[in-house]
């Protein structure tokens, strides 16, 4: 069955879908949300630590009963393991499909996780009420680093702000050894008092 993604693919892209996963959408979001714009490695060794229970989840929209995290500032977060580990299936499934693809350094520029499906159960004993089975999907697309560079282009030929900072170098000392020679002299001129 053929998913539609909600990036269109633009260029040489490799990407991974997975449906019906049995975790929290909420959790999921969250957890794409942290490395949406990222770079693949970097979201692989976030995501790996975070499913260990390591590294603490920024939580910015769904955090009502969250508490606040030293490891993030004071900022709320929590440590949602289990989806975790679901994003980070995901993403290594798409960074398989880019190295088989043959591209180069990638980077994540569309992750996304919601609901998939809502299937209706009943308690299993005592007063029988409905507990609704939820489900989620995610979706992960990857873009060849190079390619984004070359979409930029004009940005490239702009000068370095290293070169202008080593131009300017030479002035700034010049005018520190100036201040230092001139305290001297005025702590010699001025008088000194006996007590």
């Amino acid at each position: 069955m053929e998913y539609a993604y909600n990036k269109k693919p633009a260029g040489r892209t490799a990407r991974a879908r997975i449906s019906r996963v049995n975790c929290s959408w909420k959790d999921l979001s969250e957890v794409c949300r942290n490395v949406r714009y990222r770079d693949t490695d970097y979201a692989l060794d976030f995501l790996a630590r975070a499913a260990e229970g390591e590294q603490a989840i920024l939580f910015l929209r769904h955090c009502k009963k969250k508490g606040h995290r030293r490891e993030l500032g004071g900022k709320k977060g929590g440590f949602p393991v289990k989806s975790c580990r679901a994003v980070l299936g995901v993403v290594e499934s798409a960074d398989a499909n880019a190295i088989k693809l043959g591209l180069g350094a990638t980077k994540i520029v569309h992750i996304a996780a919601n609901k998939h499906a809502t299937y209706p159960r009943m308690s299993p004993k005592g007063r029988r009420i409905r507990h609704d089975y939820e489900v989620a999907f995610i979706e992960v697309v990857l873009e060849e680093k190079q390619q984004r560079i070359e979409k930029a282009g004009k940005k490239a030929d702009a000068p370095k702000k290293e070169e202008v900072k080593k131009a300017d170098v030479p002035k700034v000392e010049a005018k520190k050894t100036e201040v230092k020679a001139e305290v001297p002299k005025k702590a010699e001129a001025a008088p000194q008092k006996s007590g």
